[in-house]
């Protein structure tokens, strides 16, 4: 198990509290928000192990003020399928190094996200024809894609230099 020091879980604490500030600040725009960008940034330049604190805990914590219900649970797991996904593309085609595979990943992960959601919220909510009901929401899922590409762009490069300084500290 990999240990985690106090440095990692100072820098985990910030990035969930960055998650959810971001999240509750673009509340305003549905399924635009900053914290998909944010895993695939902790999943490939921190870890999975981080990204799945990170987004447990930014989703219990923006959910206790934008409200707590079943969807809580599908939110985290689709989140942790998200990283898995990123472990995964990187295992492969070592997408850190590859700009155009950073972008169809926040595409994909969007658009993942959302189908997880629905397939887990569905049967929840009674649907009886599925599609139907996926195609309905699919606007807010090409939003979330579109606005994970967004904030991927925005946020990668400040993230690289803190990661790249952490490293430093830590080396000297």
């Amino acid at each position: 198990m990999k240990h985690i020091n106090t440095q990692s879980l100072t820098m985990m604490a910030l990035l969930t509290a960055f998650c959810v500030v971001g999240r509750l600040l673009m509340v305003f725009i549905p399924n635009v928000q900053p914290i998909t960008a944010t895993l695939i940034l902790v999943t490939l330049y921190m870890g999975r192990l981080e990204a799945i604190v990170i987004s447990s805990l930014s989703i219990l914590i923006t959910n206790f003020y934008l409200g707590m219900g079943v969807w809580t649970i599908a939110q985290i797991v689709s989140f942790w399928c998200v990283i898995y996904l990123v472990v995964l593309l990187d295992k492969w085609t070592n997408v850190k190094n590859n700009k155009v595979l950073q972008l169809i990943l926040c595409l994909i992960s969007g658009l993942g996200y959302g189908f997880l959601i629905s397939v887990m919220l569905a049967p929840i909510f009674g649907v009886t024809n599925f599609w139907a009901y996926y195609v309905t929401g699919m606007s807010f899922d090409i939003m979330h894609a579109f606005g994970t590409m967004f904030f991927y762009i925005l946020l990668k490069s400040p993230f690289i230099y803190l990661m790249n300084k952490e490293m430093k500290k830590r080396g000297s």
